[in-house]
């Protein structure tokens, strides 16, 4: 099967990519895949996957973008397009009447008010079942994102994990318990509600991210004090390392699709608090969720979290993540809409 996934974004690297990234690699390893995004994406495909550079930055009403998109897939001639998330379908609905002979799939990644452009998809994936609402039944599948799985880190690499970030922030008390947040330092993820949660408990809060509130938030934990409890650690390529160091980790967003961060976690057993964002409320406990923008309830979900007995409260949900939130699950059921569309 000759499928092309569009991904409509330029230079992000959030949640959004990550999955068209993993789906993409994992798909080649049995089907004829084809990419079309951004340059700065290419290193991020294996060699099973032809991958195509095409200027994303531009506007989606770009009339060269569109004919330079009708174009590509044009020549490829695939089967399936999979159209990732709300640019790349509107850019598609565009374009459609051009490519008769090709069935298409859209996936709404993220609170879209507007779902309308998803509607050209022959069939439309959710990955939240939240996000599934307004789509017609007959075209609509959910499913959840996944993540390949970390090996878990030896004893003595976690101490030398945590001993050279300790370095970097003497001030902080190595005795206390770690609270972790892994995301971009944007409006979306709240994560002034964290820092003002964080006041009162008894825990570093370790940020590992980076975006264009860091100044703003650094402000926001010197004007409070938290100095000597709460560090940036900006980008980190050892994220999903870093997560094994964790006590908890906590999402504060304000908006979420079905957040990766939940994902990692849950694979790595770790407890989480959030917020009451789409995809979480549909996984975790009542007792680990804050209402969304409320800082005195996250601190009721974080100190939730911090509990010994929580562990065994998220056991089953640890067996559920292995299980299902996996690249190779989710690889498996989005090719089954595949060949259910093209009769196989």
């Amino acid at each position: 099967m000759r499928i092309v996934q569009i991904l409509a974004t330029s230079g992000g690297l959030g949640g959004l990519e990550q999955h068209t990234f993993n789906l993409s690699n994992e798909l080649a390893l049995s089907q004829d895949v084809h990419v079309i995004a951004h340059p700065c994406y290419a290193e991020k495909f294996t060699s099973q996957v032809t991958f195509h550079a095409l200027d994303f930055s531009r506007s989606r009403w770009n009339i060269f973008l569109l004919w330079q998109l009708k174009s590509l897939i044009q020549q490829i001639q695939p089967e399936i397009v999979h159209a990732q998330a709300g640019k790349a379908a509107e850019l598609i609905s565009r374009i459609r009447c051009y490519l008769p002979d090709v069935k298409v799939v859209t996936t709404i990644h993220g609170t879209k008010k507007n779902k309308s452009a998803y509607l050209v998809g022959n069939a439309v994936i959710a990955v939240s079942q939240a996000l599934a609402q307004d789509i017609p039944k007959d075209k609509v599948h959910v499913i959840y994102n996944g993540v390949y799985s970390q090996p878990p880190l030896t004893f003595i690499n976690k101490q030398n994990l945590l001993q050279r970030v300790l370095q970097d922030f003497p001030k902080l008390d190595p005795t206390k318990k770690i609270v972790m947040c892994i995301g971009r330092l944007e409006p979306v993820k709240n994560i002034r509600l964290l820092i003002q949660s964080i006041q009162n408990i008894d825990a570093n809060l370790w940020i590992i991210g980076d975006g264009s509130l860091r100044e703003a938030l650094e402000k926001q934990v010197k004007a409070l004090g938290l100095q000597n409890k709460v560090a940036f650690l900006g980008f980190r390529a050892d994220a999903r390392e870093l997560i094994q160091l964790a006590d908890i980790i906590v999402l504060s967003s304000d908006r979420e699709g079905f957040p990766l961060v939940m994902v990692e976690a849950l694979q790595a057993d770790k407890v989480m608090a959030s917020t009451k964002v789409n995809g979480v409320v549909e996984w975790l406990p009542t007792e680990y969720l804050a209402d969304i923008g409320d800082d005195q309830s996250l601190t009721i979900a974080i100190n939730h979290a911090l509990q010994p007995q929580a562990k065994s409260q998220f056991d089953s949900l640890f067996k559920k993540a292995k299980a299902e939130l996996t690249v190779a699950a989710i690889a498996k059921q989005t090719l089954r809409i595949y060949e259910n569309l093209l009769g196989n």
